[in-house]
């Protein structure tokens, strides 16, 4: 029963599998079978794919540059940060950690509407938390962030590539709320007709006239 109503919903409610969706998968398991091989992680890859892949060729070359200009802001501004806590002795009292992360937010969003790249604020933010939050004891921060960067550079530009490889095929849509006719539906006629055998309609029916004003009997 479900099935015949399924079936008879029109095409532009049915639900369907994009082609958008395909290439983010596809994209997706190319970074984790590349991070398989190298015996790393291919969780930054990964998500540089999802991000990255848009709804057409064009927009998705457009956010994969602004993903590779947030992560070169990120990543730089992440080692100097570290760097800089690191000789003030404060790199690993954690709540002072987190507090100055937080704030130095601020610049790097400045930064990105200063370029006038206000797309690659995000990408910056992520990226630069993810090298001062994340360090540890024993990391190196100027390799853990080329390890970063690396990694999202494979994951734009694979979704680049599987974006530009396969094609969009997108279906002919009917504009939101514009009515389908139906073939067997017959057009409507200009004047609404009169049956033959309709009674007269009564001279009463008539507009009622307006009457006049006195304007005296004098007047020529």
């Amino acid at each position: 029963m479900e099935q015949q109503k399924a079936n008879g919903l029109p095409a532009e409610h049915r639900r369907h599998i994009g082609m958008r969706i395909i290439k983010t998968v596809i994209a997706v398991f190319v970074c984790g079978l590349l991070a398989w091989a190298r015996g790393e992680s291919g969780f930054y890859s990964m998500i540089a794919a999802v991000v990255c892949v848009q709804n057409s060729a064009g927009k998705t070359i457009e956010s994969s540059i602004n993903r590779m200009i947030g992560t070169l802001i990120g990543g730089v501004a992440g080692v100097v940060v570290v760097y800089a806590m690191d000789a003030l002795g404060i790199l690993y009292f954690e709540l002072v950690r987190y507090a100055l992360s937080a704030l130095l937010l601020i610049p790097i969003i400045e930064l990105c509407l200063w370029i006038k790249k206000p797309g690659c604020a995000a990408m910056a933010c992520i990226v630069f938390l993810c090298v001062t939050v994340n360090h540890s004891v024993g990391d190196t921060p100027a390799i853990y962030s080329i390890q970063r960067l690396f990694e999202t550079l494979v994951g734009v530009a694979l979704a680049c590539g599987v974006d530009i490889l396969l094609p969009y095929h997108t279906p002919a849509q009917t504009p939101a709320g514009a009515a389908v006719p139906s073939p067997d539906t017959p057009a409507p006629d200009a004047a609404e007709e009169v049956p033959a055998d309709a009674p007269p309609a009564p001279e009463d029916a008539a507009a009622p006239e307006l009457p006049r004003e006195n304007s005296g009997e004098g007047a020529p």
